[in-house]
């Protein structure tokens, strides 16, 4: 009984795992930096976004949400 029930669990993981994988992603990623525009972290952001966007084709944005010592950009997240 329990190589039967196992079986099928088996068997409906294997059918509902079929699937079509959609592109990653589908839209521009966005990356959140909770420090003000201009900084060392805004410049930092966006080299490494710069880089991303190179090495996998697909394009990062850079949101710079500053204020409240990092807290607006964190709660974002």
């Amino acid at each position: 009984m329990r190589a039967l029930l196992t079986l099928a669990g088996l068997t409906c993981i294997a059918w509902f795992g079929v699937g079509e994988a959609q592109p990653w992603p589908a839209r521009p990623v966005r990356v959140i930096v909770p420090f003000p525009a201009g900084g060392p972290a805004d410049v930092l952001g966006r080299i490494a976004a710069g880089k991303f966007t190179e090495a996998t084709g697909q394009q990062f944005v850079i949101d710079t949400r500053g204020g409240a010592n990092g807290n607006i950009g964190a709660a974002i997240m």
